[in-house]
């Protein structure tokens, strides 16, 4: 028994009993300061501490980027009061914010890089102009992880600050990268990465929805491409509308409709206007409004060239011009085809 405790370092360095109890707690209280300096001191820019903290288990994941859509900020308020609101996202030592929105819609992405061993993202609601602090809350990271708050279009409940904005609520779609093959078929390959996304989550909403499994890309593009705009019309006036594609997939005779509102169009009361997709010959973004695009097209009735300019509601403005895109190039396909077939029909044989 001597030999045993003789033979421990610890008994032979502190003599036991109470130098030994404070060398385990002083110890214990070194690891817990390295560990959480670790945090602290950012000692994961280093690549090998970064790998070991992975490795035991005390990180659950690496370094990653993700892309938030910010749909729209939802509170109660003065009318009297034209609010203009920032939103801002913090992860760590990476802050982002969207552009200034007088109405809180929003409808575009941002990117944040995710530290490795971050906890939490901040989401905060600002005031324009001040920074005033409008509205907080915080999303885990271990749900983004595991795939808890990656539904599109989430509602969440912040915490109120002050008295300026009541009952505050965050739109938010926190996009995976992944796609499945029906949507990377449809999307065009664009230099805007985040644009692509967006339109494949369209996409999916679309496939989601009920008589949809299995559905054709025609189809899909049909549903992806129905919902609320604003049309600008003479001497400044705005109307909101319900846009959506109306024809057989089979057939190259599709059209752009136009209705009062969402209930007309599942009435199938007649349209306000029908828009040949094969007589649009472009669809543009407006350069100086981040929400409004204009689509030129030739009316067949008058014979002249005519434009229909639109604000976004639900939805990033790049989605409805991509969406939009690709419906006139199949369109046009299917028209070529079309063509080709009756030409072929018509030929007699030798």
């Amino acid at each position: 028994m001597q030999s045993l405790v003789l033979g421990n370092p610890l008994v032979v360095l502190f003599g036991g009993g109470p130098l030994l109890c404070l060398a385990v707690v002083v110890a214990v209280a070194v690891i817990c300061a390295c560990m959480s300096c670790c945090s602290r001191c950012q000692l994961r820019d280093c690549a090998v501490i970064k790998h070991f903290l992975l490795c035991i288990g005390h990180d659950a994941f690496d370094e990653f980027e993700l892309m938030v859509l910010i749909h729209e900020a939802m509170f109660d308020h003065d009318k009297h009061e034209t609010l203009t609101t920032i939103v801002q996202v913090t992860s760590g030592a990476h802050t982002v914010a969207r552009s200034p929105s007088k109405g809180s819609v929003f409808q575009q992405p941002l990117h944040i890089t995710v530290e490795q061993g971050a906890n939490h993202l901040v989401v905060r609601l600002l005031k324009a102009g001040n920074l005033k602090i409008l509205a907080t809350m915080k999303i885990f990271v271990d749900e983004i992880m595991r795939g808890a708050s990656l539904q599109p279009e989430m509602v969440y409940q912040m915490r109120q600050v002050g008295k300026t904005c009541l009952n505050p609520k965050i739109k938010l779609s926190m996009v995976a990268s992944s796609a499945d093959d029906v949507e990377q078929g449809l999307v065009r390959q664009s230099s805007m990465s985040d644009v692509s996304i967006l339109v494949r989550q369209q996409l999916k909403k679309a496939q989601m929805k009920a008589g949809q499994e299995g559905a054709s890309q025609m189809d899909v593009l049909k549903e992806a491409c129905g919902g609320p705009l604003e049309l600008f019309e003479g001497y400044g006036k705005i109307r909101k509308v319900y846009v959506a594609v109306i024809g057989v997939s089979t057939s190259a005779k599709w059209f752009l409709g136009i209705w009062r509102g969402q209930r007309d169009f599942a009435d199938k009361t007649p349209t306000l206007q029908e828009v040949s997709l094969l007589k649009i010959q472009s669809i543009q973004e407006d350069p100086k409004r981040s929400h409004v695009f204009v689509i030129n097209f030739f009316n067949q009735r008058s014979h002249v060239r005519e434009t229909l300019t639109f604000r976004s509601i639900d939805r990033s403005r790049d989605v409805w011009v991509e969406i939009l895109h690709v419906l006139v190039l199949k369109a046009r396909e299917q028209d070529k085809k079309q063509k080709e077939m009756r030409t072929m029909l018509s030929v007699p044989s030798a």
